[in-house]
């Protein structure tokens, strides 16, 4: 299923706002419409390619449409998704989940709710279908969402209310990049998505691997579908594991820091390790309180001297505290010894960037492996 006729190739520079992106083609500086909402912080590194196509109407020239991850092409237009979809089930490549096909309808309302497909049957079933387009995918690992869904939370518990009135309810989450060998929910970016997963024991779901020969076309005979790992999800959709936090500090500054003593910040990006065995989100919720009292050696910093650019927590059963200290202590300039981690032997929980790591591969690569279970 060939989608465009045509594509070029540009490098990112920068994400300006959800619909547009800044890139780089052949020297020129262009901003492109971005047709998904999602965060995709896996490819906004600068240089990181994207392919674009020329759009006819509208504000900008151009459309992104795809890119590469993992040697792997990713289709990143989710505008697109349901007509893929109901390419597939015309097609007969969905057959094996929906045998008896004998009316399709999209866009389809009921109980306040609106889902994508309403599939009936010649057997007198009528099932309701919601797609989900999955372009994280890492390790070959693939997880949804990648920002967090209140729609997407809605459509669960409205599928599980419809199962109870006896339809045959399904999410179909359509993953854009052959690579995916295996599928669970983002718990750590939505861990009330990853909740009503769990709860929704009637409705059916399905991760299905769409392979791209090139950035533009979908091969729709090759469909596999993967499982679905929820030993993963029941042991660590949990209130519990390990954080990273990124700080921004705005200038050099000196400050005493418990018994570590007077310690010189310069001015940069710095990212924490942190715990939390018992209330994560309570945990990182507290560091960005202005009113608390000095209790870690991180309290000494945070909100007074530096600000909280981003928290990623990082939802396990058992703890890889050190694991992350150790793999952020090898792409760092420097650390700060000692800070934070006097009760785990760690050389450092602090570490130091020149430039904001959320942005560059080493620190993308390190998070991405501890979502992945990896590491």
């Amino acid at each position: 299923m060939k989608i465009y006729s045509e594509f070029i190739e540009a490098r990112f520079i920068r994400r300006i706002n959800r619909f547009v992106m800044e890139m780089d083609l052949d020297g020129q500086t262009l901003q492109a419409y971005v047709p998904n909402t999602g965060r995709m912080s896996e490819f906004q590194v600068v240089g990181h390619p994207f392919f674009l196509i020329r759009s006819n109407g509208g504000k900008f020239n151009f459309r992104v449409i795809a890119t590469i991850y993992q040697g792997n092409y990713v289709f990143l237009n989710t505008v697109k998704v349901n007509d893929i979809f109901h390419r597939l089930l015309m097609d007969g490549a969905l057959n094996r989940l929906f045998p008896h096909i004998q009316s399709i309808r999209r866009e389809y309302g009921i109980l306040n709710s609106r889902f994508d497909f309403c599939i009936e049957q010649t057997n007198n079933s009528c099932s309701m279908v919601e797609v989900k387009s999955c372009t994280l995918v890492h390790n070959q690992i693939a997880m949804f969402p990648d920002a967090p869904t209140l729609r997407g939370q809605k459509h669960i518990r409205g599928l599980q209310t419809l199962t109870e009135k006896g339809y045959d309810c399904h999410v179909v989450f359509l993953v854009m990049n052959g690579s995916a060998c295996r599928f669970f929910p983002n718990f750590h970016t939505d861990y009330e998505y990853g909740q009503e997963f769990l709860l929704a024991s009637n409705v059916k779901f399905h991760a299905l691997t769409l392979n791209l020969p090139d950035p533009v076309t979908i091969d729709l005979y090759n469909v596999r579908e993967i499982p679905i790992d929820r030993d993963i999800l029941s042991t660590n959709c949990i209130n519990k594991g390990n954080y990273l936090l990124v700080l921004e500090n705005n200038r050099n500054f000196s400050r005493e820091i418990g018994r570590l003593g007077i310690i010189d910040f310069p001015k940069g990006f710095y990212v924490y390790v942190g715990s939390a065995m018992h209330s994560l989100d309570s945990r990182i919720k507290r560091h960005y309180s202005k009113r608390k009292q000095t209790h870690w050696h991180i309290d000494y910093l945070i909100p007074q001297y530096m600000i909280i650019k981003k928290s990623f927590p990082i939802r396990r059963a058992v703890s890889i505290e050190s694991t992350l200290a150790g793999r952020l202590k090898l792409i760092t300039h420097r650390h700060v010894p000692g800070f934070g981690s006097s009760d785990t032997g760690d050389p450092s929980h602090l570490f130091y960037f020149q430039e904001n790591p959320i942005h560059q591969r080493e620190f993308l690569n390190l998070l991405f492996d501890a979502y992945t279970f990896t590491i």
